[in-house]
C-alpha cells in the first residue's frame, strides 16, 4: 500500500506552514511595534498625525524586517528564504498603512466623529440639524479652533502660503486640487467640496444650547 504522503508532499506542507507562521508573525509584530511607537515621544514634534504616522510606519517596518529576516534564517530547513521576510513585511506595512488611514486619521479629522462625540456626551437629548450646526460653530470652530489648525497644517504641507491678511493657495495646492478632482470623478464623490462656491455673507454664530427646551 502506497503512503498517501510522499516526502515532497511533506516538504510542501512544512513550507506552507512556515510561510503562514512567518507572515502571521510579521503582521502581529509590525502592528504591535507601530502602536507602541505612538506611545513614545519619537517625532512628537510633528504635529500632523498623518505625517508622523508615515515616519513611524517606516521605523516599524525596519524593526519588523530585521526580526523576520532572523526568523527566516532559522527556518531555512523548512524552505524559508530571507527574501520571504521582505514579502511578509511589505504585507504588514500595507495593512498598517490602510488601518492607520481608515481608523486613527478618521477619528482625528472626521466631523461625523466629532458630532457623534457631542451626542454621546448628551445621550438623553435630541439633536436636529440646527442644533448640530450650532454645536459645530461654537465648539468645533470656536473652542477647538479647527479652522486655524487646518490652515496651519496646509501651510506646513506647502499648499497655502501666508500673506499680510491671511493665506493664499500655492501652485502645489492648486495641483493637489486638480488631483483631488480626478479622484472625485473616478469614485463619484461630491465634487462641490473641490469645485468651491461663493462664500455666504457672514452671519452671527448661533448660540450654543446644551439642552433643548421642550415644545409648548
Amino acid at each position: 500500500m502506497t503512503d498517501s504522503f510522499s516526502p515532497s508532499t511533506g516538504r510542501i506542507l512544512r513550507w506552507i506552514g512556515a510561510q503562514a507562521l512567518l507572515h502571521a508573525g510579521a503582521l502581529a509584530l509590525g502592528f504591535g511595534v507601530f502602536v507602541l511607537l505612538f506611545q513614545t515621544d519619537l517625532w512628537s514634534g510633528v504635529t500632523i498625525l498623518f505625517y508622523r504616522g508615515l515616519l513611524l510606519l517606516v521605523v516599524a517596518f525596519l524593526i519588523t524586517l530585521a526580526a523576520t529576516v532572523a526568523l527566516a534564517g532559522l527556518g531555512r530547513r523548512w524552505g524559508l528564504r530571507r527574501r520571504d521576510a521582505l514579502g511578509a513585511c511589505v504585507l504588514s506595512l500595507s495593512l498598517n498603512l490602510s488601518g492607520f488611514v481608515i481608523l486613527p486619521v478618521t477619528v482625528d479629522r472626521s466631523v461625523s466623529v466629532f458630532l457623534l462625540g457631542q451626542m454621546a456626551a448628551h445621550p438623553d437629548e435630541s439633536f436636529d440639524a440646527d442644533r448640530a450646526r450650532a454645536v459645530f460653530d461654537a465648539v468645533y470652530l470656536g473652542t477647538f479652533r479647527q479652522m486655524e489648525r487646518r490652515l496651519s497644517e496646509q501651510k506646513a504641507s506647502g499648499n497655502v502660503a501666508p500673506t499680510a491678511d491671511g493665506y493664499v493657495i500655492t501652485p502645489q495646492g492648486r495641483a493637489f486640487i486638480r488631483f483631488a478632482g480626478v479622484v472625485a470623478r473616478l469614485f463619484r464623490t461630491d465634487t462641490r467640496l473641490i469645485a468651491g462656491a461663493p462664500a455666504p455673507e457672514a452671519v452671527p454664530a448661533p448660540t450654543l444650547s446644551l439642552r433643548r427646551e421642550p415644545p409648548k
